[in-house]
């Protein structure tokens, strides 16, 4: 079992891990969106995922074997649960978000996904929930529910926006079901071990669907760029972040999403910044903050 949290690394790596965990989690969306049309949706998903498993496993065989020859049966029952969950549902349907909205609404509606774990949270483990807490939910699903509301249906299709809720209440679960499973076994070994049934099972649902195994030869330098850097070293990174940080207040980096998403978007696709976007990032982003103003008056567990 591991440490609840490691010694802090200083200053300036820690900064390196946070910065560099943002921007790879913010990278997804932009990387995929130019080839979402080429793709489907499913297909990009078991990709992204295969590859950031295929980076991550030596790392876990090299540092954790002891660790995964302690698996029992209901370890790996509850781990196969669980990347369903991440992959099957909440991912596969943020994929189909990206490919039927912005890319920068898929990463603002993904990035809500805090206020999903502090609601399930609340739900199945009971944790408490102040008015503070309850102000920081109103105004986060109100920035998603402006978000939703400007949708443009030459980019921002019902189906798009729908899917990138989903997604996010999805990842919210997956966070509070998961969050016994990485105190016992370690975040890399829940990553990788919780993937592997995941992506087996997916092989006939790609058949089922009718679905080409191989994704067309142009795709695939978005594929790793999104598999690499967005969810291999993403992860990676932010698993560091979870060293040294409680697990609570590191999820609330994907708040810090948005406004990134949003000026890469621009940057790099040439979307436009409307005011309604800007306006529910500010109402998102506030109702980080006053979660953040919230857990700082307490002290913090891991």
């Amino acid at each position: 079992m591991q440490n609840a949290q490691q010694q802090y690394p200083g200053h300036l790596i820690a900064v390196f891990y946070i910065a560099f965990t943002v921007l790879a989690f913010s990278s997804i969306e932009i990387i995929v969106n130019p080839v979402r049309n080429d793709i489907a949706p499913f297909l990009m998903n078991f990709w992204r995922f295969l590859v950031a498993v295929l980076i991550l496993l030596p790392t876990l065989l090299w540092k954790h074997r002891a660790r995964l020859r302690e698996l029992r049966r209901e370890d790996l029952r509850d781990l196969t649960f669980l990347g369903c969950l991440n992959i099957l549902l909440a991912m596969g349907a943020h994929a189909i978000c990206i490919k039927y909205s912005r890319a920068s609404t898929a990463a603002i509606l993904i990035s809500a996904n805090p206020l999903a774990t502090n609601f399930f949270a609340w739900l199945i483990l009971r944790e408490e929930m102040t008015l503070k807490r309850i102000l920081a939910l109103l105004l986060g699903f109100s920035g998603v529910i402006l978000i939703s509301l400007k949708s443009d249906g030459a980019v921002d299709t019902p189906l798009g926006v729908g899917t990138g809720i989903v997604a996010l209440a999805g990842f919210g679960l997956y966070t509070v079901l998961s969050k016994r499973l990485v105190h016992k076994h370690g975040g890399l070994t829940v990553m990788v071990i919780s993937c592997i049934p995941a992506l087996t099972i997916y092989l006939p649902l790609l058949y089922l669907l009718g679905i080409d195994i191989l994704p067309p030869s142009h795709t695939w330098p978005n594929i790793l760029g999104a598999g690499i850097l967005g969810t291999g070293l993403g992860y990676i990174s932010f698993m560091k972040v979870l060293g040294f940080l409680p697990a609570g207040r590191s999820s609330y980096l994907f708040f810090f999403k948005p406004p990134v998403a949003i000026f890469f978007a621009w940057l790099l696709l040439g979307e436009k910044i409307s005011e309604t976007a800007v306006m529910g990032t500010l109402l998102i982003m506030a109702g980080i903050l006053t979660e953040i103003k919230r857990a700082g008056q307490k002290p913090q567990s891991a």
